[in-house]
C-alpha cells in the first residue's frame, strides 16, 4: 500500500485490520526495510519483519495514567475510559477498583463525558498495592481490565536507588532459615527452600545488609535425575532450576506455589521488590511443551540440530540456534508462534506471583527480537510508578568487545539493565590479582558511559555471580583448582578478605545496580561451577575475617540505601593510578561521599582540597576515622594504608 507524505513531513499509510498480530516491510525505492520507528519484530520463513500488534477496538479500554502511593498511606491512580467501536459512553458507576485479597473497592471521581476518573484510598499500611481496574460502557460492554501497582513505603523508590541480593534458593537456607549442610556432590541438591528465604526477610538479615530487592534462581520445576554435563562429564542435578520439566509449576521440593506467593508477599510488606530468574531459551527433553511440539517447527531440532561448542557447531556462529546440552531443547523463537508462547509465559509469571520484574537467562541465546517482545508484553501488563524491570544475561568478556555486545540488546524497547561483565573482569585483575590498573577501571567506565547513553539502562554491577568464580578465591590465587576433586580452601590469612572488601567497597559505591551474589557478604570462598554455589554458611562458623567482612558490607549496605550521592550521583575521580582510586558520588545536596581504595603494599599519603570536595569534617564510615578539610585552597593531607578502603561522609550527614 502507497504512504502518503504529510505536511510535517510524516509518510502515512491506513490500514483497517481485524485484531491480531501482522507482518510488515517498509518499502523506499524497492528495497524493503524494517520500520526504524517500530522496536517490535517478527519473522516470515526466517525473515525479520517489523510487528503490528492490532487491537480488538470492539472492546471499550481503561488507560491507567498515573499510578501513585504516598509514604503517608495514601495513594491516588487517574486514568480515561476508551469507548469502543461502538461508541457506547463511558458508565461512571461501573468503575470500580480491587486488589489481590482485597474485598473491599476503591470508588473516586468519574466524568462520564470525558472518560476520565481518580480512584483514591487512604490508610494503606507498607507494601506493594496491585489492584485491577474495571469499568462497562453504558450498554454495559465491560473494558478490558486494567492492572495497576504502586508501593507504599518501598525500600526504594527507583533501580537507581537500589541494593539487588542474587540467592540460589537450594543454597541459600532451608525451612525457616535453617542452615544447609553441603550437598552429598558439589553437583547435588542441598535442600534450600523459598521458606528459607522468607525467614531471612522477617529475621532481619537482608535489612542489616541494606538489601532493597531480591533475585531469585529458577523456580521451575526440574528433573529428579541427575544428568552428565557434557563440559566436565560430572553429573548434576536441577538443583539450579535452569531444566524447566513443567513451564508454569514451582518445584514442590523448594516449597512450590504457596511458598512462592508467600516469599513475595513478605517481601512486599518489608518494602522489598523480587525479580525472578525465567528460562526462554529452552526447556528439559520431558517437558510437554516439547513432547508436543518435537518436530514441528517449535524448537531446532531438525537435521541442523547441534550441541553449543561442538567441532560443528561453534558458539561464535551457532549460539542463536545450538542446544546447551543434548537433553535442552532449544525454542526456535523465529517461529511466531513460538514468539507469542514466550511473551505470554513470561507474563504469566509476573501476573501469577505480583513480581516487580525478570532476569532473563542467556539473552544472546536468542534473536533480539525475543527478549525486545517479552520486554513489551511485561511493561504492557501493568501501570506503576515503576515499570516491572527486565535485566539480562549477556555473559561477556571484557573490554570494548563485551561493552558492544551488551549495547546491542540495551534500550527502552530492550533490557533496562544488564550485568556488567566488563568492569567485573577489570575490578578482579586489578584487585583481586594486583596486576591491572585503577586507570583500566575507569576507562571502562568511560567506555560503557559513553557506549551506553541514552538506553537509559541502570547497569547492574557484580564482583561475581553463579556462574564464576568467586571473588575471594580469585584474590587468594586459588580459584583455578579443580572445583570437585580439589577446590579452593577458605583461606586463614588477611590479605585475600582485604582485596575482597576493596571490591566489595567500588561495587557498592560506583554508579548503577550493586548485586550481592549470597555469601559475598561474609567473604565466602568458591571455584568454577558448581563450586561457587556452596550452601551459605553458618554465622557462627565465620572466621574472624569473614566476620570483619559481613561487618564491612553492613556498613556499605546502609549506607548505599540511605545516600543519594550514591543513587544518583555524578561521579568525578580525583586519582586512578595503578594502586589507587579515589572518587567522588556528588548529586549537589551538601553531602557528597568521596572514596578511596588502594591496592598498594604500603601506607600512602594523599591529600583532598577544598576545590576538590567540600569542606569540613568528615568521617570512614567503615573505621570512624575522621579527616578535615579546610576552605582554604591549600590541599590537607591524610594517609590511605595498605589494602584498604574508605569510605567519607560529612559529620553531619544524615547517613553517617
Amino acid at each position: 500500500m502507497p504512504m502518503h507524505k504529510r505536511e510535517d513531513g510524516w509518510y502515512l499509510a491506513y490500514f483497517v485490520l481485524p485484531p491480531g498480530e501482522y507482518g510488515y516491510w517498509i518499502e523506499e525505492d524497492g528495497i524493503a526495510r524494517l520500520d526504524d520507528f517500530n522496536p517490535l519484530t517478527t519473522y516470515r520463513e526466517q525473515q525479520e519483519v517489523s510487528l503490528l500488534l492490532a487491537e480488538d477496538c470492539s472492546v471499550p479500554k481503561i488507560q491507567v495514567v498515573t499510578a501513585e502511593g504516598r509514604d503517608d498511606g495514601r495513594s491516588r491512580i487517574t486514568g480515561v475510559f476508551l469507548t469502543s467501536s461502538s461508541h457506547s459512553p463511558f458508565d461512571p458507576s461501573s468503575l470500580r477498583a480491587q486488589g489481590v485479597g482485597d474485598s473491599s473497592y476503591r470508588i473516586g471521581r468519574a466524568n462520564p463525558n470525558t472518560g476520565q476518573f481518580v480512584l483514591e484510598a487512604q490508610g494503606l499500611a507498607r507494601g506493594k498495592y496491585t489492584w485491577t481496574v474495571r469499568a462497562k460502557d453504558k450498554d454495559g460492554r465491560e473494558a478490558e481490565p486494567a492492572t495497576v501497582s504502586f508501593w507504599i513505603q518501598p525500600q526504594m523508590q527507583s533501580w537507581q536507588d537500589g541494593l539487588l541480593y542474587q540467592i540460589m534458593v537450594d543454597r541459600y537456607l532451608g525451612d525457616g532459615g535453617e542452615y544447609l549442610t553441603s550437598p552429598v556432590t558439589a553437583g547435588s541438591r542441598a535442600g534450600g527452600t523459598l521458606d528459607g528465604v522468607r525467614a531471612s526477610i522477617e529475621n532481619g538479615y537482608l535489612e542489616s545488609l541494606g538489601v532493597t530487592a531480591l533475585w531469585l534462581s529458577p523456580v521451575y520445576l526440574n528433573p529428579i535425575e541427575a544428568r552428565q554435563s557434557p563440559w566436565d562429564n560430572h553429573f548434576y542435578e536441577g538443583y539450579h532450576g535452569y531444566w524447566p520439566v513443567e513451564s508454569q509449576v514451582v518445584d514442590p521440593r523448594i516449597g512450590g506455589e504457596k511458598a512462592l506467593y508467600e516469599l513475595v508477599e513478605t517481601a512486599h510488606e518489608h518494602g522489598l521488590r523480587v525479580l525472578l530468574d525465567i528460562v526462554p531459551n529452552h526447556v528439559y527433553e520431558t517437558n510437554r511443551i516439547y513432547v508436543e511440539h518435537q518436530g514441528d517447527g517449535w524448537f531446532h531440532d531438525g537435521p541442523d540440530k547441534c550441541i553449543c561448542g561442538d567441532e560443528p557447531c561453534p558458539w561464535s556462529t551457532h549460539i542463536e540456534t545450538c542446544w546447551f546440552t543434548s537433553y535442552l531443547p532449544d525454542y526456535q523463537w523465529k517461529n511466531p508462534e513460538v514468539m507469542r508462547h514466550g511473551a505470554l509465559e513470561s507474563l504469566w509469571w509476573l501476573r501469577t506471583f505480583d513480581l516487580d520484574g525478570v532476569r532473563i537467562d542467556a539473552v544472546p541465546m536468542m534473536p533480539r527480537s525475543a527478549t525486545r517482545r517479552i520486554a513489551h508484553a511485561l511493561r504492557g501488563s501493568v501501570v506503576s510508578n515503576t515499570e516491572p524491570f527486565i535485566l539480562g544475561e549477556i555473559y561477556t568478556g571484557g573490554g570494548q568487545g563485551g561493552i558492544n555486545q551488551i549495547r546491542y540488546h540495551l534500550g527502552p524497547a530492550g533490557l533496562d539493565s544488564a550485568f556488567d561483565f566488563p568492569l567485573m573482569w577489570s575490578l578482579r585483575e586489578t584487585i583481586a590479582h594486583g596486576k591491572g590498573s585503577f586507570a583500566d577501571v575507569q576507562r571502562i567506565l568511560e567506555a560503557s558511559d559513553l557506549s551506553y547513553e541514552g538506553s537509559g539502562v541502570t547497569m547492574a554491577r557484580i564482583i561475581g555471580n553463579h556462574d564464576t568464580t568467586r571473588f575471594l578465591s580469585e584474590a587468594q590465587g586459588d580459584a583455578a583448582r579443580d572445583p570437585w576433586k580439589n577446590p579452593p580452601l577458605q583461606p586463614d590469612e588477611p590479605q585475600p578478605y582485604a582485596r575482597h572488601r576493596m571490591a566489595m567497597t567500588a561495587m557498592m559505591t560506583l554508579p548503577g545496580l550493586p548485586v550481592m551474589y549470597y555469601g559475598d557478604e561474609v567473604g565466602l570462598a568458591g571455584g568454577g561451577d558448581p563450586d561457587c554455589r556452596r550452601v551459605m554458611p553458618r554465622m557462627d562458623s565465620l572466621n574472624p575475617h569473614q566476620q570483619a567482612v559481613l561487618e564491612h558490607s553492613r556498613r556499605l549496605g546502609r549506607l548505599r540505601r540511605c545516600s543519594r550521592a550514591l543513587h544518583r550521583g555524578s561521579l568525578r575521580t580525583l586519582r586512578a593510578d595503578k594502586t589507587t582510586y579515589v572518587y567522588v558520588r556528588d548529586i549537589k545536596d551538601g553531602f557528597p561521599v568521596v572514596v578511596a581504595i588502594s591496592t598498594a603494599s604500603s601506607t600512602q599519603t594523599l591529600s583532598l582540597s577544598s576545590e576538590e570536595i567540600a569542606a569540613g569534617s568528615y568521617v570512614d564510615v567503615l573505621s570512624g576515622e575522621v579527616i578535615s578539610v579546610g576552605d582554604k585552597p591549600s590541599a590537607a593531607s591524610w594517609t590511605l594504608d595498605s589494602l584498604r578502603a574508605r569510605v567519607w561522609v560529612l559529620e553531619s550527614d544524615p547517613c553517617r
